[in-house]
């Protein structure tokens, strides 16, 4: 279903320029890095680096890095639906709820749209599951090889994401809660987890501030204004995943039920870890195979809700919230849930079972619907810039054959992924750009231009901002869906 819903290529988007382009500038001997217009090194910080690691090895080897990113992303979908349906099997002691929980990720439409893109969730949720399993397998055979393989992929999921920051912690205090072993073991294992996890990471962000200043590309700022607004996209996409919309929308319309919601969570998780603190709950925990895969699977899922959440609310600029952002979720929690009707099922009541049995049906079609609409909807055109218009784009054509010596424009991710070419940002769409600098800012864009033999490229209506004038720059092409203005030595403005 993948590779179908990607036969006009994978979905590319702005970030996605930034992971192709630091992969293909490792190889070339700039690190992971962007390069502007004039070819100046901008090291990449905002993102994670274990992506572009990955495509750079595909590209050393005569694959291209946005080919083999449709390749691997279908890899990782395949390897995450048999991980899922192995951890249900685990956590349920049940072939049928393992073989259900895969096919349900295998037909998940949340699942889907994330993997369609060339973005980093795929391969961050790939190995999340794999390290769960592996300590899972762990905690059953005591070999320190599981141990590893789990450390290993917490570790490498904090580098494939920022989000994963949190998983080796939620790793290493599962394991120390853990009183199946002595306390010594215990620490030593949890030590091994967030030395192997962690200190990659902490590298890398040392690397970034070394170079910027910035840890993982943005600040600190309190945001705590942009709480309502965060939490209520991340329930109504949450809640969209198991119910209909029209029951998510008006759950949504009743804050008193969206309250009492987000209470009886955020209850559960209170209690869940005051009793994660005695003795006694830990044992009856370590003794039931469900039990323990729940709260090892709950950890990751609120380690990383725990970090999108801080970095929503406390950097700047905030990180967003939306269907992609909370992909990785979506597996986990899919994961409680399943364990949760099977205990339920397990109760040998027939009125139980027969409820399970309705929601099970009821939940199955509803996946099965987004799923047939999810696949009609990416099946008939590519996604962002591998979308037709991009792919027919006769600004892009333009830019290619002109071939300017130096570009400014409003999309560099458009001209690096479709024209191959780097360039800079128009002065006006730069964050820290001045509107009273007008007249400087001008002069010093035409005076490149007309030194490189430069070409403005603006995508859309192509107008300039209030305070810029045509005057120095001529209309080279004009196309229906940008224009490419040239420079002049026109000195009136």
């Amino acid at each position: 279903m993948l590779l179908w819903a990607t036969r006009w290529g994978i979905g590319l988007f702005s970030d996605s320029a930034v992971y192709v382009a630091a992969a293909r500038h490792l190889l070339a001997g700039n690190g992971l890095s962007w390069l502007s217009g004039g070819g100046e090194i901008r090291p990449m910080t905002l993102h994670a680096p274990l992506l572009s690691i990955i495509l750079a090895g595909a590209e050393a080897v005569g694959i291209d890095a946005i080919a083999f990113a449709r390749a691997l992303n279908t890899a990782c979908l395949g390897a995450e639906v048999l991980l899922v349906g192995a951890l249900a099997k685990w956590m349920t002691r049940s072939a049928g709820f393992g073989l259900l929980a895969a096919l349900v990720v295998a037909g998940a439409g949340e699942l889907l749209r994330a993997h369609i893109l060339l973005m980093s969730e795929p391969l961050f949720i790939a190995l999340t599951l794999a390290g769960a399993l592996a300590l899972m397998q762990y905690r059953q055979k005591r070999r320190r090889l599981w141990l590893g393989f789990g450390c290993l992929a917490f570790g490498l999921a904090a580098l494939a994401r920022y989000g994963g920051l949190a998983l080796p912690a939620a790793g290493a205090l599962f394991l120390v809660l853990d009183p199946g072993t002595a306390l010594r073991r215990r620490i030593v294992d949890g030590t091994l987890m967030l030395a192997l996890g962690v200190t990659p990471s902490v590298a890398w962000m040392a690397r970034n501030y070394h170079l910027t200043g910035q840890a993982g590309g943005r600040s600190f700022g309190v945001h705590l204004d942009a709480w309502p607004t965060v939490r209520d996209q991340a329930m109504a996409i949450i809640f969209s995943w198991f119910a209909p919309l029209r029951l998510v929308d008006w759950i949504m319309s009743q804050p008193g039920v969206s309250a009492i919601l987000i209470g009886l969570a955020g209850l559960s998780v209170a209690v869940l870890g005051i009793l994660m603190l005695t003795r006694r709950a830990r044992q009856t925990i370590a003794g039931n195979a469900s039990l323990s895969g729940v709260v090892l699977v709950g950890a990751c899922l609120l380690s990383y809700l725990g970090v999108v959440f801080f970095a929503a609310l406390f950097s700047s600029p905030g990180a967003d919230v939306n269907e992609r952002v909370l992909s990785p979720v979506f597996p986990l929690l899919w994961l409680v849930v399943v364990a949760g009707l099977a205990w339920v099922w397990k109760r040998r009541s027939p009125v139980l079972r027969v409820g399970v049995g309705l929601l099970l049906i009821l939940l199955v079609r509803h996946k099965l619907g987004y799923e047939y609409w999810t696949i009609r909807e990416l099946g008939a055109d590519g996604l962002g810039y591998a979308g037709r218009a991009w792919r027919s784009s006769a600004t892009i054509r333009a830019v290619v054959e002109m071939n300017p010596g130096v570009i400014y424009t409003n999309d560099i991710a458009a001209i690096y992924l479709l024209a191959d070419r780097l360039s800079y940002v128009v002065p006006w769409a730069l964050p820290n750009y001045d509107p009273d600098s007008v007249a400087r800012v001008e002069d010093h864009m035409r005076d490149v231009l007309l030194e490189r033999d430069g070409a403005v490229v603006l995508f859309g209506a192509g107008d300039l901002p209030v305070g810029w004038s045509r005057a120095r720059l001529v209309v080279g092409v004009q196309a229906d869906d940008g224009v490419i203005l040239l420079p002049t030595l026109a000195e009136t403005r």
